[in-house]
């Protein structure tokens, strides 16, 4: 019922534009192209499995499953944009990211070559106060809390979803979205299974509210044997935010969830709250404490209280911890990359600029939201210390410098070792 009626508004909006309605001005001749290449170094040990490839004890080495790596990424992406009428937008945008290098236990990571695909391709036609997308398209809202990374498994290769979006730009001086999205569950050449998501999206200056609703049909095996349960999640949430560049900066939101998992009801809860300023002057330095809370599950219950994180899986709190998160529940299987769930965590972080570079200093402290379901016999997940730099290297080429280091807690095994993350690229846009 909720599927029906977000889809009839989509409907009457394309009976109501006509042909003759769409191209009724004159012929616009503007063109615009562009591209980025992006070269990534990225290394990490021990994230995965938190345990050292030797034995301190014995000196000797002991097996360990994606847990040393070097390798790098290559991303090209090339994009045209044209205005045939006033009131017709077309976008297509050609992608591809490429991986090559070793793992110490491995023969090494090479992706197949030559697969550059179809990144974007979406029309939007403008009619008055409305606007109509569809296509292949990115769907970002807010920070990306519930809905950005639509592709899965493809790491910062894409984000899109298959889509249909009506925006209707009301007089109140804010835009309403309600769209319907399709992705497929899985990728790098397993078993495929879409999935839909559908929405109500209402964003003003300061204020967001939405409803959003993901159906996840029947339950999907990754790739590395990781199963992910059927499940169907309703969410109920807003956003209260004023972020300008310098000055004081906050930002809060949370959702309420209900559903199934399998043949459970669900419910969760999360949100965020973020607190800094920007000095103008100087090095203009800044800092911001944070937090993030989100519900996990209840093993005793035959309810399912675990957030659902629907397409917001990018690593947004931790580029290393986004790849050592447990669950291990009996109904959401463990070491789930992407799976922010079952998580308190409070963050402090500092920045200044140096000769337009862009330093920041970030500590973060993992706890277990609720529930002790990890290896270990407790809550805390641990303490993360991050570093990034952001360097300007001449007009449309950038560089950037991260590394993180997270010494694990209780929430982990006793012999848990730490781990770390580096990352440094090179884009240059066109």
């Amino acid at each position: 019922m909720f599927r029906r009626f977000l889809i009839i508004p989509v409907i009457l909006t394309l009976i109501s534009v006509a042909p003759s309605e769409v191209f009724c001005s004159e012929t616009l001749d503007t063109i615009e192209f562009g591209g980025e290449l992006r070269l990534r170094d990225e290394a990490f040990n021990n994230l995965r499995d938190l345990t050292d490839t030797v034995d301190d004890d014995a000196g000797e080495p002991v097996d360990s499953t994606y847990d040393n790596y070097n390798f790098y990424r290559f991303r090209v992406r090339f994009w045209a944009e044209a205005r045939p009428r006033d009131n017709l937008t077309l976008h297509f945008r050609l992608g591809h990211e490429y991986r090559m290098g070793r793992g110490e236990n491995t023969s090494g990571i090479r992706d197949p070559e030559g697969k550059i695909g179809i990144d974007n391709a979406w029309a939007r036609i403008d009619r008055g106060r409305l606007s109509f997308t569809f296509g292949r398209m990115n769907l970002m809202y807010g920070e990306g809390f519930l809905v950005f990374d639509g592709t899965p498994a493809d790491g910062s290769g894409s984000a899109y979803f298959d889509a249909l979006k009506l925006t209707v730009h009301t007089r109140r001086g804010f835009d309403v979205d309600l769209f319907a999205a399709k992705i497929d569950e899985e990728g790098f050449g397993t078993d495929v299974e879409d999935e839909d998501l559908y929405g109500i999206y209402s964003q003003g200056e300061f204020l967001h509210a939405y409803i959003l609703y993901r159906n996840k049909r029947q339950a999907t095996e990754s790739g590395s044997g990781t199963v992910r349960p059927k499940r169907e999640t309703a969410a109920f949430g807003a956003r209260l935010a004023k972020l300008p560049d310098f000055g004081y900066r906050w930002a809060m939101e949370g959702a309420l969830q209900i559903g199934e998992v399998e043949e459970n009801d669900s419910k969760g809860f999360g949100g965020y709250a973020r607190f800094g300023w920007n000095s103008r002057r100087g090095i203009k330095p800044g800092f911001e404490f944070g937090g993030v809370y989100l519900s996990g599950d209840d093993r005793e219950t035959e309810e399912y209280e675990g957030w659902d994180g629907f397409y917001g899986e990018w690593p947004k709190y931790s580029e290393l911890y986004v790849y050592t998160m447990y669950d291990n529940t009996s109904r959401i299987q463990p070491n789930e990359s992407g799976t922010w769930t079952n998580m308190f965590a409070g963050w402090a972080q500092a920045n200044i600029v140096l000769n337009t570079c862009r330093i920041s200093g970030r500590v973060t402290s993992f706890h277990a939201a609720e529930e002790s379901t990890g290896p270990g016999n407790g809550t805390e997940r641990g303490l993360l210390i991050a570093g990034r730099a952001d360097i300007p290297l001449g007009t449309g080429v950038k560089g950037q410098l991260l590394g993180e280091h997270f010494s694990p807690g209780d929430f982990y095994e006793d012999n848990a070792d730490p781990a770390w993350y580096f990352r440094g690229q090179i884009t240059a846009s066109f």
